[in-house]
């Protein structure tokens, strides 16, 4: 009888953790609901490797409907990890209101400066075995780093007064953070004139990334000794948290006369002199042989 009576029990047990699993198990329901982030903030912002942030996210639901038992997961993406989140599991969300939840969020010590993006999923459960609907939520790293441009010339032919070059100007960002709107503007002196467009815009430049611009100067023909002269630049920039920088860059550009240029090797000297001999050689031994030969013909005829 006693064993009877266990069994009994033990049946009931079961059919009632069976019953209990049943009934926590719900499937989404946002048929006829729109599901939006609506906003979403951090602090601090920006954010600082080996640090935490707090995320807030607010969703709404913009249908008809009710949103019932939906999850929304902040995924872990270089270079956040999620410790924690705080009423990211929603029951129901009436049509109309909205939700505010809040994640704790681990920054990696070994990011560089720049954006980045962290995927936020509104999902059917805490697993996101499905989801519903996706969005990417803009961070941004400041690694605490001056931007560090440096600004110089490539290898350039010889330069002579008067005369019409390209010349090719080179930005490296040697600092630990990305710098972004780029734009480097060479003036006109009295030295030279820029003909190419003087102001050019070269964008996003990434930690040890470099990039290259053309201009075409006319240099004066008025400068008549060889000589050193200012390349005048303006270049702006800013850095990843959209701070500003304007600096003025002086480059050294080398110009030479022909004659200095010939005396150094640089440049081939002129065989026009030597050109010039040849051709009165010539010229007086063609004229002798049309005497001689006229001669000679005046004598058959006589």
């Amino acid at each position: 009888m006693k064993k009877l009576i266990l069994s009994f029990i033990t049946l009931l047990l079961i059919i009632s953790t069976a019953s209990a699993a049943t009934t926590t198990l719900k499937l989404p329901d946002i048929e006829g609901s729109s599901i939006k982030i609506e906003t979403s903030t951090y602090d601090p912002a920006p954010a600082e490797p080996g640090k935490y942030l707090d995320l807030y996210v607010t969703i709404k639901n913009n249908g008809g409907r009710s949103a019932k038992n939906i999850a929304v997961i902040a995924e872990n993406r270089y270079p956040f990890k999620v410790v924690d989140s705080i009423d990211n599991e929603i029951k129901e969300l009436v049509n109309g209101r909205e939700k505010l939840i809040r994640y704790k969020i681990y920054v990696s010590d070994d990011v560089l400066s720049g954006n980045y993006n962290l995927p936020i999923k509104v999902c059917s459960d805490e697993d996101c075995n499905y989801s519903l609907k996706e969005s990417n939520i803009e961070i941004v790293v400041n690694a605490g780093s001056t931007p560090i441009m440096e600004i110089g010339l490539d290898d350039y032919n010889l330069i002579t007064p008067g005369s019409l070059n390209e010349i090719i100007i080179t930005s490296v960002n040697k600092g630990k953070q990305g710098i972004q709107f780029l734009t480097i503007d060479l003036k006109n002196t009295d030295e030279y004139t820029v003909i190419s467009t003087p102001r050019k815009y070269m964008g996003e430049l990434l930690t040890d990334d470099f990039e290259r611009e053309t201009y075409t100067i006319y240099v004066s023909e008025e400068i008549k000794n060889s000589k050193s002269i200012e390349l005048d630049l303006s270049v702006e920039y800013s850095d990843m948290n959209y701070k500003k920088y304007n600096e003025n860059e002086k480059l050294t550009l080398n110009v030479y006369t022909q004659k200095d240029a010939q005396k150094i090797g640089l440049a081939q000297k002129s065989n026009g002199a030597l050109y010039s001999v040849l051709f009165l050689v010539i010229s007086f031994f063609t004229y002798r042989h049309y005497r001689r030969k006229k001669k000679r013909n005046a004598k058959w005829i006589y």
